[in-house]
């Protein structure tokens, strides 16, 4: 850790020699990062001249962590270099994981191109805001420097409470590490900083860690976390006949409590939720479940609303925010329900129909003017009940299938259905 105790020691000594910024840059920074890359950015007149060293930040594929480790002690060496000699001026060329937002986007789900905007962030600057943005990259490297070197993994909540008074509050630093590994044009994984786990998990089958430890999910009646897929050897399924995916945490307790994964008359299966929108580490695990076995069909549970199948779509296709990032999404997964025949066409509480909120509205439409939601695109079943939606003005949750025997008995039949459609496919294949 020398590296980054020399540059904040530095910096906490020379302080601002404009007086622009405050002498201890590391108290009450609050600012939203834009993280660019330099290649973009340097054009004929935007090349540092003499007086401005710049650090290189190329994308780099390597994401081992030696390679990540010598990455982080080069930016500090440079950041050092540069305090010492007082007439540089310190320029950061970062990308911003933003800016892929603007992307195109395929009918078949995928993204093409990225269009991405360049910044320099620079020190010393006349500007606190600068100062700011600067500080808080500087101590996010510092801190995954630590993880990579001490081989420990941390998550972005543990960044934000080793500094809160820094980061102030927690999107900062899930914005900054995601910038970063964006800008390193690695996982975020490789930096040693994960998501705090969300997701819930349940089943018949067992995981091996690389450090030879077995973990039985069979065992909790509640679910376990799902675990960190970079810690895994590999997953033993045990006649797993199925795996579904539920959008809700409540519906996702009840079946684990009543372990319908163990009982379900369509056969033993797992059970997966991240409680809403789905985070980086159960996307990341359950990637790998439809890799390691591919043979086990995926099923998605969500509502019968424009965030439903939001949902189901990142699960499917991933996000376009961390397009750069593989091993996200799974393609094979498949719609279960709810759907509009679920309550139109069958004996259904329709007293459990809700009306659509101009915010479901709003998402609706946005949804519908993606490239894989027009009539060609690979999503025109999810187009035609997006449709239903709006033509009909309702939507309805997961509970309206009810709950305990008659959402068993629901599930036992889809599910039924969908394996053997599976099947069938395979053998015509």
């Amino acid at each position: 850790m020398m590296y980054a105790n020399s540059v904040y020691e530095i910096m906490n000594e020379i302080g601002d020699p404009q007086n622009a910024q405050p002498k201890n840059l590391l108290s009450n920074l609050t600012t939203r990062p834009l993280i660019q890359e330099q290649n973009a950015f340097e054009t004929e007149n935007t090349r540092p001249t003499a007086e401005k060293k710049t650090m290189k930040t190329a994308m780099n594929p390597r994401s081992t962590p030696g390679a990540v480790i010598s990455r982080i002690e080069h930016i500090f060496e440079d950041i050092t270099d540069c305090l010492l000699d007082g007439g540089k001026e310190l320029a950061i060329p970062l990308k911003s994981r933003h800016g892929n937002r603007s992307q195109t986007e395929q009918r078949d789900g995928t993204e093409g191109m990225s269009t991405s905007e360049t910044r320099l962030i620079t020190f010393p600057n006349k500007s606190p805001r600068e100062a700011r943005r600067f500080t808080i990259l500087l101590r996010i490297l510092e801190l995954s420097h630590e993880a990579l070197v001490t081989g420990i993994v941390t998550t972005k909540r543990d960044i934000y409470y080793r500094d809160p008074e820094l980061f102030v509050k927690q999107a900062v630093v899930d914005r900054y590490v995601d910038d970063i590994a964006y800008t390193f044009g690695v996982e975020r994984d490789a930096l040693n900083v994960v998501a705090a786990a969300k997701g819930l998990i349940a089943g018949s089958f067992t995981v091996t860690r690389k450090d030879g430890s077995t973990i039985d999910f069979s065992v909790e009646n509640e679910g376990t976390l799902v675990p960190n897929s970079k810690d895994l050897q590999n997953v033993q399924f045990q006649e797993v006949e199925w795996i579904l995916v539920i959008e809700k945490e409540a519906t996702f307790r009840t079946l684990a409590t009543s372990k319908y994964w163990q009982d379900s008359l369509a056969g033993k299966g797992i059970i997966i939720t991240a409680k809403g929108y789905p985070d980086i580490q159960t996307r990341q695990f359950l990637h790998l479940l439809s890799t390691q076995h591919a043979s086990c069909p995926i099923f998605a549970l969500v509502d019968f609303d424009p965030d439903g199948l939001g949902i189901l779509s990142i699960y499917k296709h991933g996000s376009a925010a961390l397009a750069h990032e593989p091993n996200l999404a799974v393609p094979s997964i498949q719609w279960l329900g709810v759907r509009s025949h679920d309550f139109l066409h069958e004996e259904l509480d329709l007293q459990g129909l809700l009306r659509l909120t101009s915010r479901d509205r709003r998402i609706a439409g946005k949804m519908l003017g993606k490239k894989m939601f027009e009539e060609e695109g690979c999503e025109s079943e999810c187009r035609r009940e997006l449709q239903v939606m709006l033509m009909l003005n309702v939507k309805a949750e997961i509970q309206i299938l009810g709950n305990g025997e008659r959402l068993g008995a629901w599930l036992d039949g889809k599910l039924k259905e969908g394996i053997g459609k599976v099947k069938m496919e395979d053998e015509m294949a």
